[in-house]
């Protein structure tokens, strides 16, 4: 998908190419707008509409490729490698159907099919890709089609005494990651992208994740804004102290997200505390603000999830900034108190 280009005016410019004149010579439709993203996304929306217009009768198989190429400037690196990945390795007996032609039954045999060797999970994944490129490129037809109901798996939260445990087994680079992980509620991703200028002497602001693309490559991004991602988590000063402080463009932890998760596993297998993922800390941080009385929506806003989220039920209550701090206090306590310092 092209890339907005900034002009002289502050503005940002895409061009979609639509094909050429009677002479031969190119022809490009742009699309200008305030900001990068929104002039891509007016350049995809317009390419979906005249590969819609162009593809009537297009096969499954182009549809998804086609959804594909028209969503990827607004999608993350990670989805567009995982959306990719499944056009790949799925839909083979639909890919040559035409997409005018599909019917409700194919749908729900190629889906029936997937039992035996996918998970429900799995399942609904490679149809939300067939079920979105079909809307996008024949939005007026309808299909009926029943996915198996997902399996609820139980989770439960590491307990205190097992994370200190780890912590107490850790090197210094393995508290902060733990640190990060348990009481600040941070992805893997996002805390090897916490640069020192993101560090201050309250805590960590939390505005940027690593993410794979399709090469398997890890990505540096910011994230918008707007996602409830973006935050300031407060730490234990004793986590602060160990962060210390560096150059101001350099990683804390200057490990990959996957090198992140390994040397903890380590940790925890020397450990004997196998069934603890680094992930599940984030699990151990959302149930200790419930066990701590909590309201949901300041949990929500402490560990970057959405208010909506499955993971938080929804609570219809404003922030209060005054009471944010003397929740988020609470927590650090807490967590102070763990590692005993």
């Amino acid at each position: 998908m092209p890339k907005a280009k900034r002009l002289p005016s502050g503005s940002y410019r895409t061009q979609v190419y639509i094909g050429k004149d009677e002479n031969g010579k190119k022809r490009l439709e742009s699309f200008t707008a305030p900001t990068a993203r929104e002039s891509e996304l007016m350049a995809a929306q317009f390419k979906a509409d005249l590969t819609r217009k162009r593809g009537s009768d297009m096969t499954v198989g182009e549809a998804i490729r086609g959804y594909i190429r028209a969503k990827e400037a607004v999608l993350s690196p990670k989805t567009v490698k995982e959306y990719k990945g499944m056009e790949r390795n799925h839909y083979g007996p639909l890919k040559d159907k035409s997409i005018r032609k599909i019917t409700s039954e194919d749908l729900q045999l190629y889906i029936s099919s997937l039992v035996v060797s996918h998970n429900p999970k799995t399942i609904a994944n490679i149809y939300g890709l067939l079920s979105a490129s079909l809307s996008l490129f024949c939005p007026d037809r309808v299909f009926n089609v029943h996915l198996p109901k997902k399996i609820k798996k139980k989770q439960i939260a590491p307990s205190d005494d097992e994370i200190k445990v780890l912590y107490d087994a850790s090197d210094r680079e393995l508290k902060i990651i733990i640190a990060l992980a348990a009481f600040g509620s941070c992805r893997r991703g996002e805390i090897a992208a916490i640069k020192y200028a993101d560090v201050s002497p309250q805590g960590v602001t939390i505005h940027a994740d690593f993410v794979e693309n399709e090469h398997k490559n890890w990505i540096y991004k910011e994230m918008p804004k707007t996602a409830e991602s973006v935050r300031f988590i407060r730490l234990p000063q004793s986590t602060l102290e160990l962060i210390g402080s560096g150059d101001p463009d350099s990683f804390i932890i200057p490990k990959t997200p996957t090198a992140i998760a390994r040397r903890f596993e380590h940790l925890r297998d020397r450990l004997g505390l196998h069934h603890i993922r680094l992930h599940d800390l984030r699990h151990y941080f959302a149930s200790i603000a419930v066990t701590l009385d909590i309201p949901q929506n300041y949990i929500a806003d402490f560990g970057g999830w959405k208010k909506d989220s499955p993971v938080l039920r929804e609570v219809y209550q404003n922030k209060i900034i005054p009471i944010s701090e003397q929740y988020a206090g609470k927590l650090t306590d807490h967590f102070t108190g763990i590692i005993g310092e």
